[in-house]
C-alpha cells in the first residue's frame, strides 16, 4: 500500500473517531438531559452547562485514555493483564468527570464546598462515571478486535492471491520450454532430410514464440489470438507433417470474442497432434471446436487416434487442469476421453466471460 493510500485511510479512520466521540458523548448528555432532567423539573441552563462540562470531560478523558493505550500498547495485551489498567483508567476518567461536574457546581453556586457532599455520593458518582468509560472501553476495544480480525483475514486473502498468482505465473512460464522442445525436436530430425522445409519451420516457430511471449503478462486473451497462435502451430506442424495433417474448425462466430487463458487450447492441439496424429503413419483428422452453452464457454479438440499413456502426455494436461482451477475453482473443467470409431476427444468447460480489454492481467 502507498504512503498516500496509507495517510488516507489514517485520516479517515480518524475522523470516524472523532465523529463517533462526538456523536456518543453528545447524544448520551442529550439523553440524560432530557431522560432525566426534565422529568424531575431539574432542567435548566446551568444543569445544561454542568451537563456539558460533564460529557466534555467525559470526551477528552476517554481520548487521552486511548493515546495511552495506543502509545503502550495496551490493546495487544492479554484479557489477564488487560483488565486491571482498564479498571484503574476507567475510575480516574470518572474521577475526572466528577471533579469536573462538581467544580461546575461550585461555581455556578449550586454546590457549597463548606458543605461538602457525603463520600457515598462522590463515590457513587466516581463509580457511575467508570462504569459509562468502561462501557466506552468496551465498545472501543470490540471495535478494534473486529478490525485487526478483518485487517488479518485480508492479509491472508492477499497472501493467498498473491501465491496463486505465482504459482500461474509460474505453469504458464512452463509452457514455453514444453513447446519449445516439442519444436525443437520435430525440428531436428527435418535438417538433414530436407533443409527447405526445416527453413520454414525455423521461420514459423519464431512467430509462435514472439506471440506466445507477448502473452505471458496476460491471464487471459481474446480467443482471436489464441485462435492466431493455433494456426501459426498447425502451419508449423503442417510443414512437418504435410498431408498427414487434416484441419477442420468448428468454432461459433461468437466464441472469438471470448477470454481464455492464453496456450490453453494450443496445448490441446499440440497434445492431440503429437500423440494422436504424428505417431499414424497415415497421419489422421483434427477438428477444433467452440461454443457457448448458457454462460459457459465450451472448447473441443478431437483426433483420430488411440487414447495411450504416452511418455510426457500429461505434462499439457495437468499444467492446464491446474490453471483452470488457479483461475476458475470448481467452475471449469477438462475432461480427455476416448470415443468409439477411433476418436479421442479433449472437452474444457469454463465460465464464458465477453471480451472487454486485450489483456486480462
Amino acid at each position: 500500500m502507498s504512503t498516500t493510500q496509507t495517510k488516507r485511510r489514517s485520516g479517515t479512520s480518524s475522523g470516524v473517531y472523532w465523529a463517533c466521540q462526538l456523536l456518543g458523548w453528545g447524544g448520551y448528555g442529550l439523553g440524560y438531559y432530557l431522560a432525566v432532567l426534565v422529568p424531575f423539573h431539574a432542567a435548566g441552563p446551568k444543569q445544561a452547562l454542568a451537563d456539558a462540562a460533564f460529557c466534555a470531560a467525559g470526551l477528552a478523558g476517554t481520548h487521552l485514555l486511548r493515546s495511552g493505550m495506543k502509545r503502550y500498547g495496551w490493546s495487544e495485551l492479554p484479557y489477564n493483564k488487560l483488565v486491571p489498567p482498564l479498571i484503574l483508567g476507567a475510575l480516574l476518567v470518572g474521577a475526572l468527570q466528577t471533579a469536573v461536574l462538581d467544580g461546575t457546581l461550585a461555581i455556578q453556586g449550586q454546590l457549597d464546598w463548606a458543605e461538602p457532599r457525603a463520600l457515598p455520593v462522590v463515590g457513587v458518582t466516581v463509580f457511575f462515571s467508570g462504569f459509562l468509560v468502561a462501557l466506552w472501553l468496551a465498545i472501543y476495544l470490540g471495535v478494534q478486535a473486529v478490525r485487526r480480525r478483518r485487517a488479518a483475514e485480508l492479509e491472508s486473502l492477499r497472501t493467498e492471491v498473491l501465491a496463486r498468482e505465482a504459482k500461474l505465473r509460474s505453469l504458464q512460464q512452463q509452457l514455453n520450454p514444453h513447446f519449445l522442445f516439442n519444436c525443437l525436436n520435430g525440428l531436428r530430425g527435418m535438417i538433414g532430410e530436407d533443409p527447405g522445409r526445416a527453413r520454414r519451420m525455423v521461420t514459423q516457430l519464431a512467430e509462435l514464440l514472439r506471440a506466445s511471449l507477448r502473452q505471458d503478462a496476460c491471464k487471459l486473451i481474446p480467443m482471436e489470438e489464441e485462435m492466431a497462435t493455433v494456426n501459426a502451430y498447425l502451419e508449423l506442424e503442417s510443414v512437418r507433417l504435410e498431408e498427414r495433417l487434416r484441419i477442420r474448425r468448428e468454432i461459433e462466430p461468437e466464441v472469438r470474442g471470448a477470454l481464455v487463458p492464453p496456450m490453453l487450447l494450443q496445448g490441446l492441439v499440440e497434445n492431440a497432434v503429437k500423440h494422436g496424429i504424428a505417431d499414424s503413419p497415415g497421419g489422421g483428422d483434427l477438428v477444433i471446436g467452440g461454443a457457448i452453452e448458457g454462460a459457459m464457454l465450451r472448447l473441443e479438440v478431437k483426433n483420430t487416434g488411440m487414447l495411450g499413456v504416452k511418455e510426457g502426455s500429461g505434462i499439457g494436461l495437468a499444467n492446464a487442469r491446474e490453471r483452470l482451477r488457479l483461475l476458475y475453482g470448481e467452475r471449469a473443467s477438462i475432461e480427455l476421453r476416448e470415443e468409439s470409431e477411433g476418436w479421442v476427444r479433449a472437452v474444457v468447460a469454463l465460465p464464458f466471460q465477453a471480451l472487454e480489454t486485450t489483456c486480462a492481467s
